[in-house]
């Protein structure tokens, strides 16, 4: 299984509007309330993508391998910006 952390040097800020900020020093990005949200899923489950998915599928009341589908888009999207890592 690979984890998907955070990477090294980024900082993750909260908003009071559900939003995610994510920064690190070359890049800055503003997660809308449900990417904030498979983010947050995401650290729970120790950057486990199927145990995040079926947690908030449930939550969510939505297709288990759809929302699978758009967390590893949105993780794939936010590593090749550099502020997640696999591994």
């Amino acid at each position: 299984m690979t984890a998907i952390r955070t990477a090294p040097g980024v900082t993750q800020r909260m908003l009071p509007d559900g939003h995610l900020k994510l920064a690190s020093t070359s890049h800055e990005v503003d997660c809308e309330p449900v990417a904030a949200a498979m983010l947050v899923a995401l650290n729970q489950h120790n950057g486990d993508l199927d145990d995040a998915s079926a947690v908030l599928a449930a939550l969510w009341e939505t297709d288990v391998e759809d929302l699978r589908y758009d967390l590893v888009a949105l993780t794939g999207s936010l590593c090749s910006l550099g502020l997640l890592t696999e591994g």
